[in-house]
């Protein structure tokens, strides 16, 4: 089960995440939508352990694998999209 528990995260001094408490069971589906700017990508990345945090935990499933792929293409040309995707794993 993945456990965030009371998550604080700034950027620049503004809250993208003040206090966030959940939990998601193993059989749980989910969909996380949002506008643009709502800290959807964030959450991805505090998930994944690429992105700090000011306050609170996470907990991360030692058997699960949390990969995230940001929508901007940073990689290295030589790549495939398919390369890309696996290496978020």
């Amino acid at each position: 089960m993945f456990q965030v528990q009371h998550l604080s995260v700034h950027f620049g001094g503004e809250p993208i995440f003040d206090d966030v408490t959940f939990l998601i069971n193993k059989t749980d589906k989910i969909g996380l939508v949002g506008r643009n700017g709502a800290g959807k990508s964030t959450l991805m990345r505090v998930l994944a352990g690429t992105q700090t945090y000011e306050k609170g935990s996470v907990t991360v499933p030692k058997e699960a694998t949390v990969g995230y792929l940001p929508q901007e293409f940073q990689g290295e040309t030589h790549r495939t999209v398919l390369d890309e995707t696996r290496m978020a794993f």
